[in-house]
């Protein structure tokens, strides 16, 4: 199976939608909505079909963070949906991850263990331990697991505190 092959924008379009990615992240914890206004015009600007594009990625997954960090977690999932779907109808062979530990750190934060564990162990079945090695060790362990304590795994990711790790991640990556 091969591997899926993503196109570059026009170099200007694709300028301006990094830029605002960058405001967003700046923009975050100050103006939380002033963020998400920002990471939301970034998703616009990128044309349709979106997710044949290689700016998509990140500039869905910083989105979806930010959503997160406000609450949006369903509109959040809408988004993560939508991804999976496409790379799971593409008929290309999946190689990242991210998008079902994203989609499982968001189902957490809807006090959703065991729909989140579903995504974790996909994320496993593409990438192994590999793909868990920048998140918490607490998704990994519930990827390996077969069954779960529900309430001690959101104790656990209670205890993560992902709005600081999100907000220390931007400035990381400033």
């Amino acid at each position: 199976m091969d591997i899926r092959m993503y196109h570059d924008l026009e170099a200007q379009l694709e300028e301006v939608i990094w830029a605002l990615g960058e405001e967003a992240a700046l923009t975050l914890p100050i103006d939380s909505d002033m963020a998400e206004e920002k990471a939301q015009k970034a998703w616009d600007l990128i044309p349709e079909p979106k997710h044949k594009w290689g700016i998509t990625g990140v500039t869905l997954h910083q989105y979806v963070q930010i959503l997160n960090y406000n609450s949006h977690m369903q509109r959040s999932v809408e988004l993560l949906n939508e991804e999976i779907l496409d790379l799971e109808g593409s008929g290309y062979r999946i190689i990242h991850a991210e998008p079902y530990i994203q989609m499982a750190e968001t189902l957490l934060l809807q006090s959703k263990p065991g729909l989140a564990h579903k995504y974790l162990q996909k994320a496993y079945s593409i990438g192994s331990a590999r793909a868990f090695r920048d998140q918490p060790k607490l998704y990994l362990k519930m990827a390996k697991s077969k069954a779960l304590d529900e309430q001690d795994i959101l104790l656990q990711f209670a205890a993560l505190d992902v709005n600081a790790k999100l907000l220390s991640d931007l400035k990381d990556n400033q």
